[in-house]
């Protein structure tokens, strides 16, 4: 590395004052508009010398007087105040056994464009540093974004995956909600790459049109971030939705509703307490069903009776409270059935006055129009 000389890759500098924050932004930024490129080497310690001859420089180890602590400590708390992320600097001590040791640097970008307090995105071209070009800042950004997705995409593949594997033969759902929630989006951001494709070419062509495009992109990919929050949802729903799962969440919410009981009722030693806690012991301590569907009823009931307790004074139910919980609960067990809809009478609301029925929208006609139109 002394050797070749400084240049967009190898950056010399002798005194470690000199390694600023711009610095190091610019180099993890030229590593970033590459893909081609995986690292940037910054050896500080190192004095320039130009062969007379040739016009070539080359780098001569000329020492850290501060010593190797200290200049370890400098860098690493100059690359913290990298924005808007710290750039990722891996610190190698050279020479340690000679009079003038240094400090190679290796510089990865962490989520670039990197930039300094002030802003700046800039690069490196030769020896020197210049700003971005829109078109550069746009490339970074897509890539960026781009290998952000592919590792989202890979981990929702994963689950996707493992929630199939835990549903079995619930198909049709899986297939309905891949259909809905995967294949249409993923539809919809074969598109979407097209036209971000579109507006990285056209970003080419003057200034202007890079920062509209950049606009562009920055939509898609909050596109892409909620396409991708979607499919973890279907993967949520699918997993809540298994066999496996469901027979988990009832016995869950049972030792709930046991554990709420005695703390409720452990200091009544009435017989009546006794047989409550006993007809309770046969409700909670009872096989799981393989029904997926009684499942999900019960798992209903249980949340209702845990949520009408918290309403209770306290957020504790007294005993007569429970003696009637549980009487409700057995009948929702044995008959279960939801509630028809409540149905209000709109003719007679509507001859009574149409223009408040249908103008208003707190009216009892259009807030049933509203539960209508709800899927």
């Amino acid at each position: 590395m002394l050797a070749l000389g400084e240049s967009d890759r190898y950056e010399f500098k002798r005194d470690v004052d000199a390694v600023t924050v711009g610095l190091l932004a610019a180099l993890a930024n030229w590593v970033a508009a590459d893909p081609a490129r995986d690292v940037a080497h910054l050896l500080v310690g190192v004095d320039e010398v130009e062969d007379a001859t040739t016009g070539l420089v080359a780098g001569v180890p000329f020492g850290l007087p501060k010593g190797l602590d200290k200049a370890v400590a400098r860098i690493q708390d100059v690359a913290s105040k990298t924005r808007p992320v710290p750039v990722d600097v891996f610190i190698v001590e050279e020479g340690v056994a000679e009079k003038t040791p240094f400090v190679r640097v290796e510089v990865r970008p962490t989520m670039p464009p990197h930039f300094d307090d002030q802003g700046r995105r800039q690069t490196r071209q030769g020896r020197s540093t210049r700003a971005l070009a829109d078109e550069e800042l746009l490339r970074i950004y897509l890539d960026r974004e781009a290998g952000s997705f592919a590792t989202r995409f890979r981990q929702t593949s994963a689950e996707l995956q493992l929630a199939v594997g835990a549903v079995g033969s619930q198909v049709d759902q899986i297939a309905e909600g891949i259909q809905r929630h995967i294949a249409d989006p993923i539809r919809q951001l074969i598109g979407t790459t097209a036209e971000a494709a579109d507006a990285a070419a056209s970003a080419s062509s003057s200034a202007d049109s890079a920062s509209a495009s950049a606009d562009s992109v920055q939509y898609e990919v909050e596109h892409v971030q909620r396409l991708m929050r979607d499919l973890r949802d279907v993967v949520k729903e699918l997993q809540d939705d298994s066999l496996q799962n469901l027979a988990y969440r009832v016995l869950n919410l049972r030792r709930q509703v046991w554990w709420n009981f005695t703390v409720d009722t452990w200091e009544h030693n009435s017989k009546r307490a006794g047989l409550i806690e006993r007809r309770l012991r046969e409700l909670l301590g009872g096989d799981v069903s393989l029904d997926a569907a009684r499942n999900s009823w019960e798992l209903r009931v249980w949340q209702d009776l845990l949520e009408d307790r918290k309403s209770q004074r306290g957020e504790r139910g007294t005993q007569k409270w429970w003696d009637a919980a549980i009487r409700e609960v057995v009948s929702f067990m044995e008959q279960p059935a939801y509630p028809g809809p409540d149905l209000p009478d709109l003719r007679t609301a509507l001859r009574a006055d149409l223009d408040h029925e249908i103008h208003h929208p707190e009216s009892e006609t259009n807030r049933f129009s509203r539960l209508v139109s709800e899927p």
